[in-house]
């Protein structure tokens, strides 16, 4: 049986007739790089394989093509999802970080009072562009981005 859950990742095994015949299974699947385990549960012995590589392996092994094929395609699928869920992930994590910086950094201006020139300037451009990131303030303000970063520390740090 071969199988493939969502959230479990991947499942090939074979019923064996007891824990001798399993051994003997999984030394021969070793022998072609398929790595499996036996196990004896409820009266009934098996082998598992649970690493798709190995799943693959053994398929290729046995001459089945056609589940070959649809396995590496859910594999490659499931590896899209991933990495387009990762990235996703990541890009929430920065504009929600950026977001609530920004919101810091205007705040803190809001409350200054007689700061330095150079200050100023940077505090109104924050407070102009409230979605602007760090590279885009430190174009706008014609210094680096260190340099913006620096100076709103500056000023959130009273």
């Amino acid at each position: 049986m071969v199988g493939l859950n969502e959230k479990r990742g991947y499942h090939l095994e074979f019923v064996c007739g007891d824990i001798n015949e399993a051994r003997a299974l999984c030394d021969e699947l070793a022998a072609h790089d398929v790595f499996a385990k036996a196990i004896t549960a409820d009266k009934t012995t098996r082998v598992y394989i649970k690493d798709s590589e190995s799943i693959c392996n053994l398929l290729a092994l046995v001459g089945a093509n056609k589940p070959l094929l649809e396995l590496h395609d859910k594999i490659a699928m499931r590896s899209v999802r991933n990495t387009s869920n990762r990235r996703a992930n990541c890009d929430t994590g920065n504009i929600n970080r950026q977001v609530t910086a920004a919101a810091k950094q205007i705040e803190a201006i809001k409350n200054l009072e007689n700061i330095p020139p150079d200050l100023a300037q940077t505090a109104r451009a924050r407070l102009e562009n409230p979605d602007a990131t760090y590279e885009e303030l430190a174009e706008i303000l014609g210094i680096t981005k260190s340099g913006v970063v620096h100076r709103l520390r500056k000023l959130t740090s009273g």
